[in-house]
């Protein structure tokens, strides 16, 4: 799937996420985190994509994460009302994603690891794809079974909860 191609994926069946136009904007301060951006294209078969522009990330110590990610609510903080609500916008996306995931599969979702937060990982590691990185991919995520909001870090070698093929 190529950003250009259609906007509407024909069937229907899983989350495909495409990531195009990867640039790095700065390095924070003080810090070894820097802030990428890039245009993403996602959705499922048999619905129209949704293209989210300019989507934020940080990496820092080997790991990458959508900004605003770590927060409950999506919204990072630091940023200027407009940007911060876009990636609020598309951190609810993924969740409302990876929440109609666990409906779609019911019971059997459980045997996944990454079950609770499949859409996210699936962003992050479609832009660490993109970007030819190994770092490992950071994500946070409300607990279904105990409410509590995880950051947890998934690991670049880990197979077993989500894999992206590379684009060629």
């Amino acid at each position: 799937m190529q950003l250009d191609d259609v906007d509407v994926i024909n069937g229907s069946g899983p989350f495909a996420v495409d990531v195009a136009d990867v640039r790095f904007l700065a390095r924070f301060p003080g810090s070894d985190e820097e802030l990428w951006a890039a245009d993403i294209q996602a959705g499922r078969r048999g619905s129209v994509c949704q293209l989210f522009k300019s989507v934020l990330f940080v990496e820092g110590s080997g790991v990458a994460s959508i900004y605003g990610i770590a927060s409950p609510d999506g919204y990072p903080k630091g940023l200027a009302d407009g940007r911060a609500l876009g990636q609020q916008a598309f951190i609810a996306f993924l969740r409302g994603e990876s929440a109609r995931n666990e409906r779609l599969f019911g019971p059997t979702v459980r045997m996944f690891s990454s079950h609770g937060y499949s859409s996210e990982l699936l962003a992050t590691r479609a832009y660490l794809s993109a970007r030819e990185s190994r770092l490992d991919a950071g994500i946070g995520y409300h607990d279904t079974t105990t409410g509590e909001y995880i950051l947890r870090i998934v690991e670049a070698e880990r197979e077993d909860a989500v894999s992206v093929q590379p684009r060629s």
